[in-house]
């Protein structure tokens, strides 16, 4: 059985969006970060040092001071991290057009796969940080008397 390629148009553009969007997911993984960052001992130091401060101000009953709200920036990375699973969204959605549209299912199916798989990396990536930072943090409090002494 034949199908009209023009008849599948939502169900390319669903893999289209779906595979930009692994894309530009695995390629914030491996070649990112892009803008400059920080050097990661000085961040840990300073982590360590404003978390002893706090612990000792705590102790000795003194007011913490008040909190610096930094405003977040819209650079290169955040952009690229918001965008993979932006168009994993829009894959879904030109999947489930397809679907509607009840254009040919195995092109739907891998659009709609492709997409879901990329918005699950991001999560994953993003998930893998979090615990990263945490026990980062948990190593941090429970060495905090021998790092400064």
């Amino acid at each position: 059985m034949e199908t009209d390629d023009r008849s599948m148009t939502f169900s390319y553009a669903a893999i289209a969006f779906g595979a930009l969007g692994m894309f530009t997911a695995l390629f914030v993984l491996y070649a990112g970060p892009f803008t400059p960052q920080p050097d990661i001992g000085t961040s840990i130091g300073e982590i360590a040092g404003n978390m002893k401060a706090a612990a000792q101000r705590a102790l000795q009953g003194r007011p913490q001071p008040e909190e610096t709200i930094v405003q977040p920036t819209w650079d290169i990375d955040r952009i690229l991290m918001g965008s993979a699973p932006a168009m994993g969204v829009l894959g879904v959605v030109m999947a489930i057009i397809a679907y509607i549209r009840r254009e040919p299912k195995r092109a739907a199916t891998c659009g709609m796969a492709i997409s879901v798989a990329a918005i699950f990396v991001q999560v994953i990536l993003l998930v893998a940080l979090i615990v990263a930072g945490v026990m980062l943090l948990i190593g941090i409090m429970q060495n905090l008397d021998s790092i400064l002494g």
